[in-house]
């Protein structure tokens, strides 16, 4: 059984199309990197799959609807959308993912929280107020959060944005592990750093460009199809790394 299947799915809001006609099979478990330029329906994508949006057409979790297979997704969106004026300590952004399934906070939660943030390097900040670390830090325990409900899809949009090259590292080493045991989507703008642990690249812009292997996919002609302009792509043996796009994609 796929973990994630589309069928036809359309996004349309009155007579734009931010999706149009996208089918698509992701297999389980696999890490699958999701390229295509700003406005190309990444984002998008994503919330359907979560069941955030309307949407046409077919999309089945694990053969569940979007509403129905919720709680086998774990999310880290995009730094833009999360309110740093909230006056959380780390504990908390942690906890509240499960705090809504309870009145209490139970032992294990604690325990999975501690667990979670010591995976991602950030055990020392248990008590620390969220708003004040920097923004890799802060990326580190939203990447914590995202792992709370043990789920067996993980979503990533941009993780990587402002971390530096060490926290970046250490999430992709991560990642190459987590992947064993999971299906990952992860929506960059940069496929490089994480070319040799990508199981499949899906371009997206509004419609499916192409899905497969890197090898298969990451090539000059569809670099061309997906960003409207020549990209140099070099080979070496079956990887193929970008050499530009769109830095903010």
């Amino acid at each position: 059984m796929p973990a994630i299947s589309t069928e036809n799915l359309t996004v349309q809001y009155g007579d734009y199309y931010a999706l149009e006609n996208l089918s698509v099979e992701i297999e389980h478990p696999s890490l699958v990197v999701i390229m295509g330029p700003n406005g190309a329906g990444k984002t998008t994508f994503l919330k359907a799959l979560l069941g955030l949006i309307t949407y046409s057409g077919k999309i089945r979790i694990f053969n569940k609807p979007p509403q129905e297979a919720r709680e086998l997704i774990g999310y880290l969106p995009q730094r833009d959308t999360i309110n740093m004026n909230v006056p959380l300590r780390v504990k908390d952004v942690l906890l509240l993912p499960l705090t809504s399934r309870s009145l209490s906070i139970k032992k294990e939660y604690v325990s999975l929280a501690k667990q979670n943030l010591s995976r991602v390097g950030m055990a020392e900040h248990w008590n620390s107020k969220f708003g004040a670390l920097s923004g890799g830090q802060q990326q580190r325990v939203l990447f914590a959060r995202a792992l709370m409900t043990n789920p067996k899809i993980l979503i990533l949009d941009e993780p990587f944005s402002a971390t530096d090259v060490k926290t970046k590292m250490s999430l992709i080493n991560m990642l190459h592990q987590l992947k064993k045991e999971m299906t990952i989507l992860i929506v960059l703008h940069d496929i490089n750093p994480m070319v040799e642990c990508t199981d499949r690249v899906l371009l997206l812009n509004k419609k499916l460009i192409a899905y497969g292997q890197v090898s298969e996919v990451i090539n000059e002609e569809n670099m061309a199809k997906l960003y409207g302009t020549h990209i140099p792509v070099i080979q070496r043996g079956n990887v193929c790394y970008v050499m530009g796009g769109d830095r903010h994609a």
